[in-house]
């Protein structure tokens, strides 16, 4: 058994194809089947169930790659303390932001990161919160950047902002005639609401925990984009609530954006990253750089009202 049996196993495990295993591998795929196989023969168990539609882990072959991301990423942890060390920052970071904070907060911090630290290669996905905790306990990311608290001892929260929740509120809806809004305010006649599994709608709900409209629509659009929820309350006459990076060049310049009323509802969002994590320097490094391109009033501390999702 060596490590690169190893990796052929995860890479097995992660794409459960494999030709597109060998592709990540950059090896053949006679290679790596070859080396999974003598992996099984010399464990005298099949790790992997192989069928035309592809490959899974057989019980035992789940127990085997679990194990073998664990060793993988001590491995990986050996490198990392060196490196500390060192004082560099360098190699990569697996980065997952959720969907309702991606497209507002990494443009401002991804072309700085890079620029300050060339030799750090970052890879972003976006990720909702459950598959980004997941990830980070399987050790196929480093770290996650989402809201929290998320109570999950496996994992270490980082505060980093207190982003305020804003009504988005069209002109022919009452709320828009108000200059402050709060949670008492809120109903469910013209909201309009991000999909299932999205952490922000559940603190939304979570909010203003809104009954039934007097008048249902005659259709309803769940979506799990802010920017098409927006779109649909300026053509409907509707309103909805969103974070405060999604609007920030429209805050006192568009009327249709409200503030809530002191103490504003807030979510904390949060560098989250597995116990097992070595490279401190580094987030503090990334929460650094975040902070720098934000406003001060987001920053963590603020007399808000945190907003649970879990």
């Amino acid at each position: 058994m060596n490590l690169q049996q190893l990796e052929y196993l995860v890479a097995l495990d992660t794409h459960r194809q494999f030709v597109l295993a060998a592709e990540k591998c950059f090896v053949t795929q006679p290679t790596l089947s070859m080396q999974v196989q003598k992996l099984e023969e010399e464990l005298g168990v099949l790790l992997f169930d192989r069928t035309t539609k592809g490959v899974r882990p057989t019980a035992v072959g789940e127990k085997v790659v679990q194990q073998a991301r664990q060793v993988l990423r001590e491995v990986q942890q050996l490198h990392e303390v060196v490196q500390l060390e060192k004082g560099d920052l360098v190699g990569e970071l697996r980065l997952g932001v959720i969907p309702t904070l991606a497209p507002y907060l990494v443009p401002l911090f991804l072309v700085e990161l890079a620029a300050r630290y060339p030799q750090l290669r970052l890879h972003v996905e976006e990720l909702q919160s459950a598959a980004i905790m997941q990830r980070l306990k399987d050790h196929t990311l480093d770290v996650g950047l989402l809201v929290t608290p998320l109570e999950d001892r496996a994992l270490r929260e980082i505060p980093v902002l207190e982003e305020p929740f804003l009504g988005y509120v069209a002109e022919g809806h009452p709320l828009y005639s108000k200059e402050l809004l709060t949670p008492a305010d809120l109903d469910a006649d013209g909201l309009w609401l991000l999909q299932q599994g999205h952490c922000f709608r559940h603190q939304v709900l979570n909010l203003c925990n809104p009954p039934a409209p007097a008048t249902p629509r005659p259709y309803t659009y769940e979506s799990g984009s802010i920017e098409t929820l927006k779109q649909l309350v300026a053509r409907t006459n509707g309103y909805t609530l969103v974070p405060e990076l999604s609007v920030l060049d429209e805050v006192g310049q568009n009327p249709m954006v409200k503030r809530f009323a002191a103490p504003e509802p807030v979510r904390e969002v949060s560098l989250v990253v597995h116990h097992g994590f070595v490279r401190l320097p580094l987030l503090a490094t990334l929460r650094d750089v975040i902070l720098a391109q934000l406003p001060a009033r987001l920053q963590v501390g603020r007399a808000g009202q945190k907003i649970r999702w879990k």
